[in-house]
């Protein structure tokens, strides 16, 4: 009679992608829903962050009750932040790069952050502010968490960790800073703007795990990337909101009267996805 072939558990990578305030709320909505149904998304081997994902993740990391990325809170009495500066003529001049299929990537954009350093969206330290005071100044949690944003002198993926040289707030506020819209993060003498603008998930830095699980809020907007579309693990779960929760998104990703509606279009999905989930979860 043979040995009994040892068990292995599956190792897991979460992947969550960008979608500006909208995105983080669905996303905690989500987060939040699949905790209570059972599905501990922090058990995850890998969690690999870009831009509101990014902020989300490194919620999960740490074990943050997810309903406080929801802002304005329901019930709060404290005005809505200030909405972020958008310099229409550059926005407009990344957008076309971004599309522009047949030249060098990483040309393309260390041209992206030119355009995002010169482009009038107010101060780095709000923008630091603004991050710090969304995850309560957080430290980088014991996890192994990913948060991505792109070098603009080399147009080449950073993927920062709790090892490197950024602080968390630092780090998330680099994955967060879309161009045209909010200033580059200076960190260690260079600058850094949202990894999103390579790709809205970064999928490909999930290779080599047996299960990825990609929560994508910008699915139905962005096609994936050549790296995205790679076969990159032996299975692949991917949760996108439905019909529902993009209409409850509209058409501003920056909204405020969409947050409350995101959120809980995440904790209604959270049912479905978590059926979808439980079989190979660890602990589920």
């Amino acid at each position: 009679m043979p040995d009994a072939v040892p068990h292995r558990e599956t190792t897991v990578a979460l992947v969550l992608g960008g979608g500006g305030p909208v995105g983080i709320t669905w996303l905690a909505g989500l987060t939040h829903g699949l905790r209570s149904a059972g599905i501990d998304l922090a058990r995850a081997d890998r969690i690999i962050g870009t831009s509101a994902g990014a902020v989300v993740g490194s919620a999960i990391a740490a074990g943050t009750d997810l309903s406080t990325l929801l802002t304005p809170r329901p019930g709060s009495a404290e005005p809505p932040a200030a909405a972020p500066a958008h310099d229409y003529g550059v926005l407009l001049e990344i957008t076309t790069l971004l599309r522009t299929g047949d030249q060098d990537r990483d040309l393309a954009l260390r041209r992206v952050g030119e355009l995002a350093l010169g482009a009038n969206t107010g101060e780095p330290a709000e923008h630091l502010k603004r991050i710090g005071a969304l995850v309560d100044f957080a430290e980088w949690p014991d996890h192994d968490l990913l948060v991505t944003s792109i070098d603009i002198g080399s147009g080449a993926l950073t993927a920062w960790t709790r090892n490197d040289a950024a602080t968390l707030v630092q780090a998330l506020a680099a994955s967060t800073a879309v161009p045209g819209i909010f200033p580059p993060i200076e960190i260690a003498g260079r600058h850094y703007i949202d990894g999103g603008v390579r790709s809205t998930i970064n999928a490909d830095l999930a290779a080599g795990y047996d299960a990825v699980v990609i929560l994508e809020p910008l699915a139905h907007l962005y096609p994936r990337s050549r790296a995205d579309r790679s076969p990159v693990t032996v299975r692949e779960v991917t949760i996108a909101p439905d019909e529902i929760a993009v209409a409850a998104f509209g058409p501003d990703l920056f909204g405020e009267a969409a947050l409350v509606p995101s959120y809980e279009s995440g904790l209604r999905q959270a049912a479905a996805a978590a059926a979808d989930l439980r079989e190979f979860w660890p602990g589920a």
